[in-house]
């Protein structure tokens, strides 16, 4: 479904006769000649270009960009017919659809063309409201609405910079580093980490080990990765002191894939590697709790995976695209870095797109992916504010977006959402959360009675309409009380889950208690009458 058509639906569905999209601000629909506007950042130019390619043939848009208004017609998806007027203005082109049939209820203020054609088009509002003011949020300082003027050069592979040629992922020979490879998979370790000068270490059950007598040099580090060190990544290495690689390595007769971060440090190189499964894993393979498959089934909305670092966010999200791959025929894009997870085409058709091999960075992969007729976008990772931009759009025009985010819990994940728009906005975003948002899953992964697992435990959060009035008034600090009463609406609670795994003899009762913020809740639990 092309991004014009979605925003044509929301017109249809509001009753409304006239669809405004400007460059820099945010679109907005006429209904009988009064402005209606949408509760969605500016567009950007980018995405209005992108939309100008679908209203406009290639006549037409040398015509725009020599400066001049175009008129034209569109058949939408739904069958109607719309007036398209195209302009040229100094901050970018600006479209207006007007249903066919519909009539003005006064006359417009927008230039008429020299000869006959269509009925005029009516002009934007001459003095919008400006958005309500909204205090900064005190979960980040101020500094984090003011990025620093001289930040570090990222290398992102952004429009411009062209994309590494396609090729099969090299197969790779672990030379001397064959033997920690080995034993960090008897041991089942969840990562390996080398570093330049020191012994080999492993991270079994969440514990560091170190493998003595196995020392690491750069030319060890160097020979693993160096045939898929692409220009890309080592611009990005050289410049931003990291990149992150996917390998394929033969150890002992078998491929193991893994996901890997090369990085500077002081004593020279560095690589952390950690396995993937070689199918995706299913969420009762993973223990997660069922109420999260229906998370998958979805039409439409944002749904976020949060946690720490290492806490097992991107594996859960893999369970929740693979139970949509066995039970749903449905189109799924992936946005990844990298690939890690290869999914096999079921009752789903999955594309994964890996950056700087066939996207140049999340917000652009998310904005051609609106073009490419997905049901479910899955984005590896909100890093910035265009990437989240551009989901929210993404989710406000029809489809589901599943993505993760680094917080600790469903309100700190609300206020670096928020917080990463300037402050005039964020009222606005608010507006927006509130409406796409879905659901927010926070995991952590714990030591399972049954060594080296670990078992995931979860909080989930529904967007029923206590939270969605609470997230739009911004009282994001009183949002987790709503999980304790949320327990109808299928929410979870941290003790909730804890309680399960002990029953089933996963998790010990020690442990369960040891990781839980209300420990009295977690007795009531645990004996059954939580």
């Amino acid at each position: 479904m092309a991004l014009v058509d979605s925003l044509l639906k929301l017109m249809s569905a509001q009753g409304a006769d006239v669809l405004v999209i400007p460059s820099t601000e945010p679109p907005w629909l006429e209904r009988r000649g009064e402005p209606r506007p949408l509760s969605m950042p500016a567009l950007g130019r980018d995405m209005v270009d992108v939309m100008i390619e679908d209203l406009l043939d290639a006549p037409a848009r040398e015509q725009l960009a020599a400066g001049q208004p175009v008129e034209t017609v569109y058949e939408a998806e739904d069958g109607h017919g719309y007036a398209v007027l195209a302009e040229p203005r100094s901050d970018g082109p600006r479209l207006t659809l007007r249903r066919a049939g519909a009539e003005l209820a006064a006359p417009s203020s927008a230039p008429m063309p020299a000869e006959p054609g269509p009925p005029a088009f009516p002009a934007a509002p001459s003095d919008p409201e400006p958005p309500l003011e909204a205090p900064a949020s005190s979960s980040i300082p101020p500094a984090a609405n003011h990025p620093p003027s001289q930040a570090p050069v990222v290398f992102t592979s952004g429009a411009g910079t062209p994309l590494e040629p396609l090729r099969s992922e090299p197969l790779l020979d672990p030379g001397p580093l064959g033997p920690v490879l080995v034993q960090a998979s008897q041991e089942r370790a969840s990562d390996i980490l080398l570093s330049q000068g020191s012994n080999a270490r492993l991270r079994v059950a969440g514990e560091i080990t170190e493998l003595a007598g196995l020392p690491i040099d750069e030319p060890m580090i160097r020979g693993l990765v160096h045939p898929v060190l692409g220009p890309r990544a080592q611009h990005e290495l050289n410049h931003a002191g990291s990149t992150d690689l996917a390998l394929r390595i033969r150890i002992e007769g078998q491929v193991q894939r893994y996901r890997a971060n090369l990085f500077l440090q002081q004593s020279g190189l560095a690589l952390a590697l950690r396995p993937v499964r070689a199918d995706p894993p299913t969420l009762d393979v993973l223990n997660l709790p069922a109420e999260l498959a229906t998370l998958a089934t979805l039409d439409s909305g944002l749904v976020l995976m949060t946690g720490t670092a290492g806490s097992g966010k991107s594996t859960t999200l893999v369970a929740l695209i693979e139970h949509i791959n066995r039970t749903a025929p449905k189109h799924v894009i992936t946005l990844e870095d990298p690939i890690e997870y290869e999914y096999r085409h079921r009752r789903a058709l999955v594309h994964q797109r890996q950056l700087g091999v066939h996207v140049s960075s999340f917000s652009e992969g998310l904005r051609a992916a609106l073009r490419e007729s997905p049901d479910v976008i899955l984005v590896g990772e909100m890093r910035d504010h265009a990437t989240v931009a551009a989901a929210l759009t993404a989710a406000e025009t029809g489809h589901l977006v599943l993505s993760t985010l680094h917080a600790a819990d469903a309100t700190m994940a609300l206020d670096r959402i928020i917080d990463s728009f300037p402050e005039h906005q964020q009222a606005q975003i608010r507006f927006q959360l509130s409406g796409v948002l879905r659901a927010i899953v926070t995991q952590r992964l714990l030591p399972s009675r049954v060594l080296p697992q670990r078992v995931p435990a979860v909080e989930l959060l529904r967007v029923n309409t206590a939270v969605a009035t609470k997230i739009r008034e911004g009282r994001g600090h009183q949002i987790l009380s709503e999980i304790q009463k949320g327990r109808g609406d299928g929410m979870l609670s941290f003790e909730v889950t804890l309680a399960a795994l002990v029953r089933r003899g996963l998790l010990a009762t020690e442990a369960a208690m040891a990781h839980s913020s209300n420990p009295a809740l977690m007795a009531e639990h645990l004996r059954g009458r939580g």
